[in-house]
């Protein structure tokens, strides 16, 4: 059997983890050198799942691992192997990296510099905000954004950067034709064609709730830092961030509402040793790596300066309206005197401007011109 059929045969088989298969490795020499082992053989190795020999012999006798290339090259999915060269140098560097990556999109040179931005799910507004913000301003720096496809945090992170003309790496916990969630399954293929995405599970695995932690390593094994913004003590995130800590990452956290679930897990972060940041540069500041980048950052935005061609009220809704936590009716009416029905026609010109944003429970930001 051919070395790469016998690879994806271990990886359809689910079976064996990252460790067991280095284990298995180092015993028999080879993916085919496994395979043609005798199952009593295998299950002497430590780290191996005892029904993992079962697995792998009904998955060849079905013929599930040539299937699996087939639609690998049908539906252009590349399959790095630990050996390629093409297979990224950083991760190849941590203790379990996956024996076999499948690749939509490309791992380029240009990735050898990145940073991870994780986060919740459930993020408030400030949270996909900042993280968008950070990830404008690394890929400008030609920093690769690398996170994990996930609602919230994640999908912020990634869309910022590819709007700002940068290169993100998605890191999925389900197989390449089974995206999760469903809904960025579109938006992964738009990554693909800027970045890549990236996963060690077969095809159409679906998104399982266990699938996620063995994730969590390769977003932060392919990233020289971790940044995470927003998350509770159960977030997955903080998993990443530890993870990042044991494989000799830097860790950064972002600080939040101090009576918010969602800066719980920063804050902890934080209180173990992590990075406080406040700002890119306040990344930048802690890794040798990224002072070799260029110049050019992330043009400033005049906070300050009210934006041309407002009406009166317009204007003074815009100076006490804030970019990250939300005001009622009410509460502007506290601020500037001026009464409801004005307001809400205010508020209703500045949204057609796009200068301002309603937020659920009708709170209004203002974003910048």
């Amino acid at each position: 059997m051919r070395e790469i059929e016998a690879k994806v045969a271990l990886a359809v088989a689910q079976k064996f983890t990252p460790l067991g298969v280095a284990n298995l490795l180092k015993r028999f020499g080879s993916a085919s050198g496994i395979v043609a082992a005798p199952k009593s053989e295998l299950n002497k190795v430590p780290k191996v799942n005892k029904q993992g020999a079962e697995a792998l012999a009904e998955v060849i006798r079905k013929g599930d691992h040539l299937r699996e290339l087939e639609e690998c090259e049908k539906h252009g999915v590349k399959l790095l192997e630990l050996e390629d060269k093409a297979y990224p140098q950083i991760l190849k560097r941590i203790d379990d990296p996956p024996p076999l990556l499948y690749v939509r999109g490309e791992i380029t040179s240009h990735d050898d510099l990145s940073l991870a931005i994780v986060g919740g799910r459930s993020a408030s507004y400030y949270g996909t905000a900042q993280a968008a913000r950070f990830a404008r301003d690394f890929a400008i720096r030609r920093v690769t954004v690398v996170s994990g496809l996930a609602r919230g945090i994640d999908t912020a992170a990634h869309r910022a950067a590819l709007d700002a003309g940068g290169r993100t790496i998605a890191v999925v916990g389900s197989g390449l034709l089974d995206i999760y969630p469903p809904e960025n399954d579109r938006f992964a293929l738009e990554i693909a064609e800027n970045g890549a995405v990236v996963s060690e599970f077969p095809l159409h695995t679906p998104g399982r709730a266990r699938n996620f932690p063995q994730r969590n390593r390769i977003i932060s094994g392919l990233s020289l830092g971790v940044l995470v913004v927003e998350a509770t003590r159960k977030s997955g995130s903080l998993i990443t961030a530890r993870l990042a800590a044991e494989q000799g990452r830097e860790v950064f956290a972002l600080p939040g509402k101090v009576d918010s679930d969602l800066s719980q897990g920063p804050h902890d972060l934080i209180r173990e040793g992590a990075h406080l940041v406040a700002e890119p540069e306040h990344v930048y500041e802690g890794l040798e790596m990224l002072k070799l980048l260029p110049e050019e950052k992330a043009p400033e935005k005049r906070a300050s300066a009210t934006p041309q061609g407002m009406s009166p009220t317009e204007a003074a809704l815009w100076k006490v309206l804030m970019p990250s936590d939300g005001l009622t009716v009410d509460e502007l009416m506290g601020k500037t005197s001026l009464p409801a029905a004005q307001i809400s026609s205010g508020l209703l010109t500045l949204e057609m401007k796009r200068l301002a944003k309603a937020l659920p429970g009708k709170r209004y930001v203002r974003l910048e011109a």
